[in-house]
């Protein structure tokens, strides 16, 4: 697939020195960047990747929450005042 990209001017010369360099084409150089750069990107939306991250029984914040709240912040405050 051919895509078209915008570079400003000294990135685009400092890309084709690289590419050079490496013996390589700038647009081989292109896609070895991409292939990195979406080989360590996080998979976003996988919700497998967050079940079970809360744990205990299902609450309502509307209705909860100031006691979550004063639960999660009273070791806190306890901490603070010793």
């Amino acid at each position: 697939m051919r895509t078209i990209i915008t570079l400003p001017d000294q990135m685009h010369a400092r890309a084709k020195q690289r590419a050079a360099e490496l013996g390589i084409s700038f647009a081989e150089l292109a896609r070895r960047l991409f292939e990195k750069e979406l080989a360590e990107a996080p998979v976003q939306g996988d919700v497998d990747s967050i079940r079970g991250i809360v744990q205990g029984a299902p609450f309502d914040m509307a209705r909860d929450g100031k006691g979550i709240v004063l639960e999660a912040t009273s070791g806190l405050l306890t901490d603070r005042r010793q």
